[in-house]
């Protein structure tokens, strides 16, 4: 009988898990059209130079440092009747409007009007709707999913599926359509809006069909957290730091944006840059096993430390073949393949870093512990524009609407940032996961014991 009872408990129905995805597709497809295209749009359609766009999407990051420390405090402190992250689920509406608003900037434009535009609508869509709501992204996994580490896992398995599957189909159609449709500023315009639109209904689903469990906080005390609280957090608990360092260099990783410059100049056709999303799609089955493959190695940590092993091989592949294209695919797929579990098991990340918090004393803080870790997210996203955006000016890059040729320097500078970079940072990525694993048995320990204390109490 409790066996069953277990059993039905730790279930994940389909429906729901659609239901609960549904929301990070929307937010996918926002990251792959802003993170990855942006950069070619403001160089290539507006004519502003590639080092201004990466100072543009950095500055904007200064306004993160203020309102990802508030988006974490209002969350901590947030108690309603929707719950405590679910009301800031409806922030995904603001990134996907500003996200149209965004690329409606005019050519005719003075320089000064359109970076005034790109930075205020880049940093609505980023440092504002998409802080509070990744603030409040795991208080909502934790409470929706009734605190269930069982379940917890198959969401950030099962569910990452989902949500890699949705990003491969636009990252897949969106090259094609760019290459068709986006030739001028107003063919930009209506083709991120036939993107958007559907993304905005689709985004509202979880906040319309997945409640939270009001038995999560049943039992806990409704802490006022105090600025001060999170200050002490940040100076404690070191693996908030670790794991902030691993968002960081993760996120220029796969923010580079430097595909659409390498399949334009390199392969000769930013076409086929849909390619690397297709390839991918080899990568979907070893995610269903993520759970099965964490629990023989034992830690997430070393894990993902094996993985970026695998992924910094394949990237030294990708270097090698030049324009070969098959060459750059198989490479690219090994590389993929050590950032797959960092793109979806953040909400394990913070669970045991909220453990933390109580080993040493302080109150979980599961809105506040992010507050680093979504903050490096978002510089690393903009670092990977800039950082590509440098690169490329080492190279003498030629930022021009009627460009039809580059300097070998250009092209040389475009296949380091494509592999060698993300390489390096595979590296970095991978001392820090292993240190981080030294705290999960210890949590995992005190956890249980946690438990026990509370049976015996209820007893």
């Amino acid at each position: 009988m409790g066996k069953n009872k277990g059993d039905k408990k730790d279930k994940l129905g389909f429906g729901r898990l659609m239901a609960w995805k549904s929301s990070d597709i929307a937010a996918a497809w926002v990251n792959v059209i802003c993170l990855h295209y942006l950069s070619m749009y403001c160089t290539d359609t507006l004519g502003i130079n590639i080092i201004v766009v990466g100072n543009l999407l950095l500055a904007s990051k200064i306004v993160d440092g203020i309102t990802d420390i508030l988006a974490g405090w209002m969350v901590d402190n947030t108690h309603t009747k929707w719950g405590k992250g679910r009301p800031y689920e409806l922030c995904i509406v603001g990134q996907t409007v500003c996200t149209i608003l965004l690329f409606t900037c005019s050519p005719a434009w003075s320089n000064v009007v359109k970076c005034i535009w790109i930075f205020s609508m880049y940093t609505l869509t980023f440092s504002i709707f998409a802080t509070f709501r990744n603030a409040a992204a795991n208080p909502y996994t934790i409470r929706h999913f009734s605190n269930n580490p069982a379940l917890l896992k198959k969401v950030a398995s099962y569910g990452s599926i989902v949500t890699m599957a949705g990003s491969m189909i636009m990252s897949t159609l969106f090259p094609v359509l760019m290459a068709r449709v986006a030739t001028t500023a107003s063919g930009w315009t209506g083709l991120i809006a036939i993107v958007m639109i559907p993304a905005t209904l689709i985004a509202v689903l979880r906040f319309l069909l997945c409640k939270e469990d009001p038995a999560v906080d049943a039992n806990s005390k409704q802490e006022h957290i105090r600025l001060k609280e999170i200050f002490t957090l940040f100076k404690r608990n070191k693996y908030v730091w670790l794991y902030a360092a691993v968002m960081l260099c993760y996120n220029i990783i796969t923010n580079l944006a430097v595909g659409s410059y390498f399949f334009k100049w390199v392969i000769g056709n930013v076409g086929l840059a849909g390619m690397l999303s297709i390839v991918s799609i080899f990568l979907l089955p070893l995610m269903v096993a993520f759970p099965w493959i964490m629990k023989k190695i034992g830690s997430m940590g070393k894990m993902i430390t094996y993985f970026c092993g695998v992924g910094i091989v394949g990237y030294i592949i990708c270097f090698l073949s030049g324009s070969f294209l098959p060459g750059v695919l198989v490479g690219y797929v090994l590389g993929q393949f050590a950032t797959l579990p960092l793109a979806y098991y953040g909400v394990l990340f913070i669970m045991n870093i909220c453990t933390y918090n109580e080993m040493i004393g302080l109150p979980r803080m599961d809105g506040s512990s992010g507050i680093i870790a979504n903050f490096c997210t978002k510089v690393g996203a903009a670092l990977g524009t800039y950082v590509t955006a440098f690169v490329l000016m080492l190279g003498g890059y030629i930022s021009a609407e009627n460009a039809v040729e580059q300097p070998a320097s250009a092209l040389m500078m475009m296949r380091v940032d494509f592999s060698v970079v993300p390489a390096i940072l595979l590296v970095i990525i991978a001392v820090c996961c292993l240190a981080f694993s030294r705290l999960e048995p210890k949590a995992a320990e005190f956890e249980a014991k946690k438990k026990a204390a509370t049976a015996c109490i209820n007893d």
